[in-house]
């Protein structure tokens, strides 16, 4: 049986594979940010945010993986075409999201509703 995430259950699934933006913050430096949400933990969505080409971000992502052994892309590091994938680590506390449903349905989120462990939010009841 599969679950279909709509507005009103959103909060009681994980948010992995989610398009999202961040509309608003205490932290103004991460408002406008968009992308794919890849992790979550408590307190954050890591956001995949697309590709940027920054020469120094490549030098340094070389000598990393040189160092390191990796063979597949993380934040900062190039993909098979050579392209760059830039994550964000957002607090979902004091933020608030606008999430993309597959049927292209916005909702928007307080993100004080997300902070718990993805795992726990199923059990979690919130207040309207």
């Amino acid at each position: 049986m599969t679950y279909e995430i709509t507005p009103e259950n959103l909060v009681y699934h994980t948010l992995i594979g989610l398009e999202t933006v961040v509309t608003e913050s205490t932290n103004s430096d991460i408002v406008g940010t968009i992308g794919v949400v890849v992790d979550e933990t408590r307190n954050t969505l890591l956001i995949t945010t697309g590709y940027s080409d920054f020469s120094a971000m490549k030098e340094a992502t070389a000598a990393f993986r040189a160092g390191h052994g990796y063979t597949t892309p993380h934040s900062g590091e190039p993909d098979e075409v050579g392209e760059y994938f830039l994550d964000k680590t957002i607090p979902k506390a004091h933020s608030t999201f606008i999430f993309s449903l597959s049927d292209d349905r916005k909702v928007r989120v307080d993100g004080d509703l997300l902070v718990a462990r993805p795992e726990d939010r199923i059990s979690k009841k919130h207040k309207n």
